[in-house]
């Protein structure tokens, strides 16, 4: 292990100092030109989940701030299930370097006005991913806001919870225990499936070490031939995948039908998002599910109910061996842009890096997504111009001073895209933005 790998490894560790030690330890090398960072490009990733929910490869925020100067993105973003831990580190990484950022938060709602509909939760009628983007600080203490969100992670580790109830009666003879297995993978206390996931598979390990054996054993669990499972020991992202859909997804032993109060609800989300000046987005799957044929009816609702942008992931529609299914995604995903668009709603995309062989960034150069990519990275300028604003004197892209002073969604995406465009990653600048009066600001960079 070299220099630059030694402190690239210590990005995540959960101790905090340890891990802003590293960070500014390659920066540090970059300025002396040790190590050559890229000019940016025009490509950003504004879904990157940190290790404060799930990342495939335990990225913390700084390594994801690392990762995205290294790829020479325009602006990144992190976003994590039912907290907002990675906020400050986010932005203070961010800032240290100069990349343009936004942190985010994704949970699950219900909505009762579709309770037949499927959305971006398959096989949960009713239920949808739903994120608020272009977080800047924390709730007070003791505030109400402060309140509903500890209430997403409550909800989230209870189901958790119910779920390895399920899942240790099945397995029987491997079996974890949610204190002692599941917490220390987190820095944080907040496990997701993928970490329940990963718990039961370390803990197979342990237990059983003969991998004759503990073949064995997952084969007779997964209903898989010995061999097979053998062969997905060496691919451990299709292994993981397999233990997730075939034991806590829907049709499997652990899986926990949604009842009332297993999801917050729409308002109470979006109560929280508003409340520290975010942006309220819906996350799209892919236009198949019954919810999301009807773009246009979508849409509607999303606006009708608060909601100011679409989220997504470009790589789902095209990136897809078959022929015939990537024609109808990509389909779908022309289709949702193409009425995003008409509506004056920005699209934020990025690929998560919550399973292991996801993209670092997808490509916005491919035949499929270069007639996309323009409004892609425009959508992702009216983010950081409200990252800009709501940092410096919270007039963000939803704030009372955005409402009253321009008149359509257009004017807004326009001041806002400008202002991000032409407003760098720097602490001097982003407070000169907060001192300039309406009047400068709306001459600047408005119409």
């Amino acid at each position: 292990m070299n220099d630059i790998q030694y402190w690239e490894e210590k990005l995540d560790s959960f101790d905090y100092e340890e891990r802003w030690n590293a960070f500014l330890k390659l920066v540090e090398k970059a300025k002396k030109g040790e190590i050559i960072l890229p000019p940016p490009s025009p490509r950003v990733n504004l879904h990157f989940h940190t290790f404060f929910s799930f990342n495939a490869y335990g990225y913390s925020p700084l390594h994801v701030i690392w990762k995205a100067k290294e790829l020479g993105l325009s602006m990144a973003g992190s976003v994590d299930f039912d907290v907002l831990d990675a906020v400050p580190e986010f932005q203070r990484g961010g800032l240290e370097v100069g990349l343009p950022f936004s942190s985010g938060i994704e949970t699950r709602v219900h909505l009762p006005e579709f309770p037949d509909k499927e959305f971006s939760s398959p096989h949960e009628p009713g239920v949808a991913y739903y994120m608020g983007n272009g977080f800047t600080r924390l709730p007070d203490k003791g505030s109400e806001i402060e309140q509903i969100l500890l209430s997403l992670k409550k909800i989230a580790q209870t189901r958790n919870q119910k779920v390895i109830e399920k899942v240790n009666a099945y397995l029987d003879k491997v079996q974890i225990d949610y204190q002692e297995d599941l917490l220390p993978l987190t820095p944080s206390g907040n496990p997701t499936e993928r970490h329940i996931v990963l718990a039961y598979a370390l803990k197979s390990e342990a237990l059983i070490p003969d991998e004759e054996e503990r073949a064995k054993f997952w084969g007779e669990k997964l209903a898989m031939e010995k061999e097979e499972v053998k062969k997905l020991f060496r691919d451990k992202a299709t292994f993981y995948d397999f233990i997730r859909s075939k034991l806590i997804k829907f049709g499997g032993v652990g899986y926990v039908k949604p009842d009332a109060g297993d999801f917050p609800s729409r308002s109470e989300v979006n109560k929280m998002i508003w409340g520290l000046g975010a942006i309220p987005s819906f996350s799209w799957l892919d236009g198949t599910n019954s919810g999301e044929r009807d773009p246009e009816m979508l849409l509607e609702f999303c606006l009708a109910n608060g909601v100011e942008t679409i989220f997504l992931i470009p790589d789902r529609a095209w990136n897809i061996p078959c022929e015939e299914e990537r024609k109808i995604k990509l389909a779908k995903l022309y289709e949702i842009v193409e009425e995003t668009k008409k509506r004056d709603m920005p699209v934020f995309v990025g690929t998560e890096l919550n399973r292991y062989g996801q993209k670092l960034v997808d490509d916005f150069d491919s035949p499929y997504l270069e007639p996309l990519a323009p409004y892609f990275l425009e959508s992702a300028w009216v983010l950081w111009g409200h990252v800009v604003m709501e940092m410096s004197s919270r007039r963000g892209y939803t704030s009372d001073w955005a409402k009253e002073n321009f008149s359509n969604r257009r004017k807004r995406n326009k001041f806002f895209a400008s202002l991000g465009k032409n407003t760098p990653a720097e602490e001097k600048a982003i407070k000169q933005v907060g001192e300039e009066s309406t009047s400068r600001l709306l001459q600047q960079f408005g119409e």
